[in-house]
């Protein structure tokens, strides 16, 4: 992500990747292609002055005794030509568009390679909606940066340096094609002679000679080069105010945008509770707003596009009807042209205009891309911030937890842990000072609501940013955290859902079939290889204590050396409870465990005692070990400790 936080590092990322040969080959051809097209300018413009001098030769006689002949060859002539560069132009087109394509799917794999690199990235990413001098501390609408704003930005420049190169090659080729029909014009010559003078009176007839202000048979060409040197940059610097403006506002627009559709996504996402609340009416009144303001955006942005419309299609006429013709009248007027060069010139100079006006047709482009470029590098800078997780969370709070592995002792030890809210002010409200769970062990945090049990669940698991302490696995020993709201992702197999984190191929039909009967879900079975249920998502099939069994059936096939339950069972009935306890306790004798529990009553064993060996009680944000039964396991040992 280093290299896609700058500007310059994001535009040239793809073609210093390990792809570059694809980038630069695809690139050479784009560049050939444009060049050949540049050439063909030159060709179509003394196509169209010999039709034009054709027709015009019917009246006057220089089309000799086949007048009608001579204007179908030369229309055929310009044809034949127009069509050919117009499949030249298809051609580099679909080049271009691979390009495109190629380009952007090598970048948004490396955005969605680095956001989900590990379980936090993402989660930090969306951690913090808060604002400094307007702007938020973290990127908004992720989504419409990765999606769209990787559309626009390839596209954006692969556009545009077309464009810049087909414009430097045309200049060259279309100035020298002008200097090679330039004709004396002789008011130009009377003022070189009347400059020379001038000069040698200044300087001396020695000095003098050395420098001659007569154009001679450039004159026609230099009036044309001087248009273009005056009459274009004041063109534009306006185009470029206009441009400056319409970038802010694109930016903008991106952003209103990308909060409105946020909106939406979330809004979807939850159509079940908000038609139980039937809180459609404060819905729309947020969707409104946050439209609203999108519309107010889009309006002044729409004012000024059109305003760069008009005065882009004023300039391009004024340039191709108008002012191209020009420079080449006084050799007309003076006889040194004929018709067809004088069009030939007049084609010539308004190609010349055209060409050198680039900056002036695409402001819009830049400033969309320049838009594209700036939201992108945000959420490149944001990615490498959170990757420093300490430090990111050291900005707005106490963030100094310290996770490490030890080849021996327990499989888990918790030592001096404080946890914090945000703010380098906020006292600790939960501490632990020491905690161990070796193979076996089953512990249950007990304490009122809001007394932090689930943070330190989070804070063992490291979806906790604030605080202090210590964090040791045992080397090798694997983690599994179960939340009361478990992750059903879309667009997946329901034996995906099962082997959920793992793929799917990991692990065999069989044992996914075999979790689901064990947890209950064995009706189920048939469905495994289908991402439907009935038309409708597993998410929005199972119920609640459905899904909870589902996590339970990851859990057997995950076989976790530490389990953290939160509320993993608040879904099921008192009889499922002691089921999902009593399956964790025949499959899973050696998984030490660390819960909160949903409700007040302890599950039971098999043998009719506690599940759980010793309880962490919480009073007063301080976390005490006592035993709940006796029992040789360790956790029992420590608390008589």
């Amino acid at each position: 992500m280093n290299r896609l936080s700058g500007i310059c590092g994001l535009l040239s990322a793809y073609w210093v990747s390990a792809r570059w040969r694809e980038a630069w080959l695809l690139t050479g051809a784009v560049f050939a292609i444009t060049t050949l097209l540049s050439m063909s300018s030159v060709w179509v413009a003394l196509a169209s002055a010999d039709f034009l001098a054709a027709l015009a030769g019917i009246q006057t006689g220089e089309s000799g005794p086949d007048p009608v002949g001579v204007v179908l060859m030369a229309a055929g002539a310009y044809l034949g030509i127009f069509l050919a560069r117009t499949g030249g132009g298809a051609l580099r087109h679909f080049i271009a568009s691979t390009l495109h394509r190629r380009a952007r799917g090598w970048l948004v794999g490396q955005f969605n390679d680095a956001i989900l690199a590990d379980e936090r990235i993402a989660l930090d990413l969306m951690s913090d909606r808060s604002e400094t001098d307007g702007r938020p501390r973290m990127p908004d609408a992720i989504d419409q940066r990765v999606d769209e704003c990787s559309a626009g930005l390839y596209g954006g420049l692969i556009g545009l340096t077309m464009g810049l190169w087909g414009a430097v090659t045309s200049i060259w080729f279309v100035s020298s094609a002008l200097v090679a029909r330039s004709q004396p014009v002789p008011f130009l010559d009377r003022w070189g002679a009347q400059g020379n003078a001038m000069l040698a009176d200044w300087l001396g007839a020695g000095a003098a000679a050395r420098v001659d202000l007569v154009p001679g048979v450039y004159g026609s060409a230099f009036l044309a080069l001087a248009l273009v040197a005056v009459y274009v940059p004041c063109v534009t610097l306006i185009a470029w105010r206009l441009g400056r403006v319409i970038e802010r506002l694109s930016i903008q627009r991106q952003r209103r945008d990308g909060a409105w559709r946020g909106e939406w996504g979330a809004m979807l996402g939850r159509v079940n509770q908000m038609a139980t609340a039937r809180g459609e009416r404060a819905q729309s009144r947020v969707n409104d707003q946050l439209y609203g303001a999108l519309d107010q955006t889009w309006g002044r942005q729409n004012w000024l596009t059109a305003g760069m419309m008009m005065f882009t299609s004023i300039y391009q006429f004024l340039s191709t009807r108008l002012l191209a013709y020009l420079p080449a009248l006084p050799a007309y007027f003076a006889g040194g042209l004929s018709f067809r060069d004088f069009a030939a010139s007049g084609e010539l100079t308004a190609e010349l205009i055209g060409d050198v006006s680039w900056f002036i047709n695409v402001m819009p482009a830049i400033a969309t891309l320049r838009a594209n470029s700036g939201r992108l590098t945000e959420l490149a800078r944001a990615i490498e911030r959170v990757r420093q997780r300490r430090e990111f969370y050291a900005e707005t709070g106490v963030s100094d937890f310290h996770r490490d592995r030890r080849a021996s002792g327990p499989l888990l030890a918790l030592e001096g842990m404080a946890l914090h809210h945000r703010g380098h002010e906020a006292p600790a409200f939960m501490s632990v000072a020491q905690l161990r769970l070796y193979p076996g062990d089953r512990i249950c945090l007990r304490g009122l609501n809001g007394c932090g049990k689930s943070s330190l669940l989070k804070a063992v698991a490291g979806l906790w940013p604030y605080g202090r302490g210590r964090i040791t696995l045992r080397e090798g020993a694997h983690m599994f955290f179960a939340g009361q709201d478990p992750d059903l992702p879309d667009r997946m197999t329901l034996k995906a859902l099962v082997t959920y984190p793992d793929h799917p191929e990991q692990h065999s039909d069989i044992a996914a079939a075999a979790a689901l009967s064990r947890v209950g879900l064995g009706n189920f079975i048939a469905g495994l290889g289908d991402d439907l249920h009935q038309g409708r998502n597993w998410r929005n099939v199972l119920s609640g204590g459905q899904k909870q069994r589902l996590v339970l059936a990851r859990i057997l096939i995950a076989r976790p050396d530490i389990l953290l339950l939160d509320e993993a069972t608040s879904a099921m009935d008192v009889d499922a409870v002691a089921d999902f306890h009593r399956i964790l306790c025949e499959c899973l004798p050696d998984t030490a465990v660390l819960a909160v529990l949903h409700g007040e009553h302890l599950p039971q064993d098999p043998d009719g005692g506690s599940f759980y060996a010793a309880a962490l009680d919480i009073h007063d944000g301080i976390g005490q070990l006592s035993p709940i039964r006796k029992a040789p396991l360790y956790a029992v040992q420590h608390a008589a400790e």
